[in-house]
């Protein structure tokens, strides 16, 4: 017999999900062949972040062996997300990286690893290389196979009297995983967890530009501008873009592989193509000497500044930005080369 489906969220008061969350997670759930569990009531009488700890326990006591997208109430996915149970089998843990933003530490060092070695310490484990620290809020897994790894997370709660520091539930279940279940850790695509804390162009666009959207934080007051549901033909973030209308117009919904935009200035064209072509790979030209390709870039080119151009637009790609292709042009004479971002 087929496994269920089962979308838990842990949605308790005094923050309860907003009804465009209820409405994406609802639609979704049926997209995928899935049932969704909102858990309204408090599983223990314990801080939020080790009550995650004890839904794997309540779906098995609930609907009995199930693979579970275990989701926080803040979130929205757009109406085209494919089905994160079509990725992974049941014996997996799905998570989405923290790595999400040039503008931190992308070294293994940070507060995440200070994080993970604080929880080591305070639940006698091995902690987890910092590279593996998760975005929190979704996690993927069949509850038959990690519920024995949550109720081990769980005995630690009375011997470090509960702590709520230290990135709890990321920090207790990537270094649980990484002492259990070392070989079953599996990264989906940050398309499924886009922190928009770490995105603050795109949280304040309402036009969602990947998949699932995670208003943490200060982002949270945005949640209720953004729009889920994809519309034919798609909204685009930068609607007054009209190369991106003429583009649409003539590729409709088959676009090639890859597109090549020419010289780069501003992100909007970019942006566009592949925030509403999931797997479209964008192509775009850039230059040491950025006057050559664009009028606009001269004074960039007098004041030295012209690099801030690059960098302002590969940030505003966001997660985006690794489906673009950066041509270089070293100067008048070489050629041209690919390099991958």
């Amino acid at each position: 017999m087929e496994m269920k489906r089962v979308i838990a969220v842990l949605d308790l008061p005094p923050r309860r999900a907003s009804q465009n969350v209820r409405e994406s997670y609802e639609a979704a759930a049926k997209r995928w062949g899935a049932e969704v569990l909102w858990i309204g009531e408090h599983l223990q009488p314990v801080h939020p972040f080790w009550q995650k700890m004890f839904v794997c326990d309540h779906v098995h006591r609930k609907v009995g062996s199930a693979h579970v997208l275990q989701l926080d109430n803040d979130m929205l996915i757009r109406s085209d997300c494919p089905s994160p149970f079509d990725l992974l089998a049941p014996n997996q843990f799905g998570l989405v990286a923290e790595r999400q933003s040039a503008n931190n530490r992308i070294d293994n060092g940070g507060w995440q690893q200070r994080a993970q070695e604080i929880w080591a310490r305070r639940c006698a484990v091995r902690p987890a290389p910092t590279w593996l620290h998760p975005n929190g809020g979704l996690y993927l897994y069949g509850a038959e196979m990690y519920g024995p790894m949550f109720a081990r997370i769980i005995r630690h709660l009375i011997p470090t009297w509960g702590a709520s520091d230290q990135a709890t539930d990321e920090s207790l279940i990537i270094n649980q995983l990484y002492n259990d279940h070392p070989g079953y850790i599996t990264f989906l695509p940050p398309d499924f967890n886009v922190s928009m804390v770490y995105s603050p162009a795109w949280a304040t666009n309402p036009v969602m530009q990947s998949y699932v959207y995670h208003f943490v934080g200060r982002s949270k007051a945005l949640l209720g501008d953004c729009r889920w549901q994809r519309r034919d033909p798609p909204e685009l973030p930068f609607p007054g873009n009209g190369q991106t209308q003429q583009l649409m117009q003539q590729w409709r919904n088959d676009p090639p592989a890859e597109y090549d935009i020419g010289p780069i200035f501003t992100p909007q064209l970019a942006a566009n193509l592949l925030a509403i072509y999931p797997e479209l790979i964008v192509i775009g030209q850039w230059s040491d000497e950025p006057a050559r390709l664009d009028r606009r870039m001269l004074s960039h080119t007098e004041t030295g500044s012209s690099h801030l151009v690059l960098t302002r637009f590969l940030l505003q790609l966001g997660i985006n930005a690794r489906r673009f292709r950066l041509r270089v042009k070293e100067d008048a004479d070489a050629s041209l080369q690919l390099t991958g971002t």
